[in-house]
């Protein structure tokens, strides 16, 4: 079931693997059973033979999507979510149904997908953020020149090793790959992110809150501390 391609689907293989997926940050993969695919696929059942369409004439553009795949044949039906024609609520019902069916499972056994770890990142870009405002930006390079930028304007270039870079790296090594998730319960801190890139790769990011008090946020909090005094340290030298 598609509602827009590659960004929000669910589907439910007979045995075999399921997937949820509505945001980049939420993807997740779980166990399917036989008896979980037979309940789904009876709830899209009524829909193979013509889809879901909207009964009105309207100017949106739907690329929502059914697709059933059996025994090496696939079966593609048009899917308007978007419509606001009469009775078209209760002819989706079925597809809500099987929705927030497919979600209990994915929120019960499901695990994300393992993140993309870097071969041999060439630059590390530590970020600090208030309110949306970025307070403070370091762009260290794995030798070269790095730079040091404020809100306000102020910048400063200063040399960086090799060596400098890879003590850096080691600080936040543990999380590299690593998707950390934290429960922000007080409001109105700073936040902001590491970013690993490297040329022909998508960068890699770990987000960090200073409101967080789950998971290993203390650890976190602790590098960054570590992170901002070496920093200093190649910029004042």
């Amino acid at each position: 079931m598609v509602y827009s391609p590659g960004s929000m689907f669910f589907s439910v293989e007979d045995g075999g693997e399921g997937r949820f997926r509505t945001g980049d940050n939420d993807d997740l993969t779980f166990p399917a059973t036989r008896a979980d695919y037979l309940r789904i696929r009876d709830m899209l059942e009524p829909y193979r033979e013509t889809g879901l369409i909207c009964r009105e004439e309207t100017d949106r553009t739907y690329n929502g999507y059914l697709l059933w795949r059996e025994d090496g044949v696939e079966t593609r039906r048009p899917h308007e979510s978007l419509c606001y024609a009469e009775g078209h609520r209760d002819q989706q019902r079925n597809i809500s149904t099987a929705y927030y069916a497919v979600r209990q499972m994915a929120e019960e056994r499901g695990v994300l997908p393992p993140l993309p770890v870097l071969p041999a990142p060439d630059r590390l870009t530590f970020t600090s953020l208030y309110w949306g405002r970025t307070v403070q930006e370091w762009s260290i390079p794995r030798g070269g020149e790095g730079r040091w930028s404020q809100a306000d304007g102020k910048s400063e270039v200063f040399p960086v090793s090799e060596a400098d870079f890879d003590r850096l790296r080691a600080l936040f090594g543990p999380y590299e790959g690593v998707a950390f998730e934290c429960e922000r319960v007080i409001a109105d801190g700073p936040y902001g992110t590491v970013t690993w890139s490297q040329q022909g790769h998508a960068d890699q990011q770990l987000r960090w809150d200073a409101g967080c008090v789950t998971g290993d946020a203390a650890d976190v909090f602790r590098r960054w501390d570590e992170a901002e005094v070496l920093l200093k340290g190649l910029r004042d030298r």
